[in-house]
């Protein structure tokens, strides 16, 4: 039986890894399947790739020469594939991305209408909701591309940084607070704090900065509408809240008064692709064209 290519990326990674445990993990398959897959190979070619030593593994001069071969390979493979796959969309097709809502109204907006004109064969399937939950969505595969706000990570993943702010306290004018410097978010801790609920990064940016200072935030409500947390500010003195600058810019208003605030992190938007992602025209086009037009405006 000839070796697949799945099962060459397989004894590749073990190579690479020289830990069953860490290959099987790394390709999504169990330990024991791993370990079938590396006796398979080692008895059809009659090569023997590894050394047990003990419980370890150590690599043979066989695997060694074996490990190099198959890197030129899987990469030329990978190669054809893209490819393949550039031949196949034939510069149409769609692209399914996640963004919250937040980010989709502030800087969105007018990237996916420029890009929907300037490329018409190109569909744009938006999915608008929580960044907590479209990183559930890009690792199931249901989405292909997310836009979330750092911290994020993971090994899965290829995350670019598009742009960075700072947050801001949102106070109402009428409220003492408003002529007063707050220096540290511990010094609110016990005013009506109103904010974007647990589906959203920021509920737990703030919460962790809370936490870090032994302090517990007066959170009285949560919701998935930015708009609506500045009104209720806007509308009851006695109420604040904590929001991105760029947000708290953008709708400003006479009423309300706003500066940065410590978060122990900056508001920072990135672009996250799963490393295993099909590259398309497509999807290619619009990962460009986004880093691109934050690059433009950082400029």
């Amino acid at each position: 039986m000839k070796s697949t290519l799945k099962q060459l990326k397989y004894i590749y990674t073990v190579l690479v890894t020289e830990n069953i445990s860490r290959a099987a993990e790394k390709c999504f398959v169990s330990q024991p399947a791993m370990s079938q897959a590396v006796q398979e190979f080692e008895s059809e070619h009659d090569i023997l790739l590894f050394e047990r030593v003990g419980k370890k593994l150590k690599i043979t001069p066989q695997g060694t020469v074996l490990k190099k071969e198959l890197a030129v390979f899987l990469l030329a493979s990978q190669d054809f594939q893209d490819k393949l796959n550039e031949l196949k969309d034939d510069k149409s097709g769609k692209v399914k991305i996640g963004i919250p809502p937040v980010t989709l109204s502030v800087y969105f907006y007018n990237i996916i209408s420029n890009f929907m004109l300037e490329n018409p064969d190109i569909e744009l399937d938006i999915i608008e909701t929580g960044a907590n939950r479209l990183i559930n969505d890009l690792m199931h595969g249901e989405i292909e591309l997310a836009v979330l706000i750092e911290p994020f990570n993971s090994e899965l993943c290829k995350k670019t940084t598009l742009t960075k702010s700072t947050f801001s306290l949102v106070i109402n004018k009428e409220n003492p607070l408003s002529t007063k410097k707050i220096t540290d978010i511990s010094e609110i801790q016990d005013q009506p704090l109103v904010t974007l609920n647990q589906d959203f990064q920021l509920y737990d940016v703030i919460t962790t900065a809370f936490n870090r200072r032994n302090a517990t935030p007066n959170i009285v409500f949560t919701s998935k509408q930015w708009d609506l947390l500045i009104n209720m500010v806007r509308h009851n003195p006695d109420t604040i809240s904590i929001l991105p600058t760029p947000i708290v810019e953008q709708y400003a208003h006479p009423q309300l008064v706003s500066y940065p605030i410590e978060l122990d992190r900056s508001w920072q938007i990135i672009l996250v692709e799963r490393k295993t992602l099909n590259k398309t025209i497509s999807n290619k086009k619009f990962i460009d064209y986004v880093i691109n037009w934050f690059e433009q405006k950082e400029a």
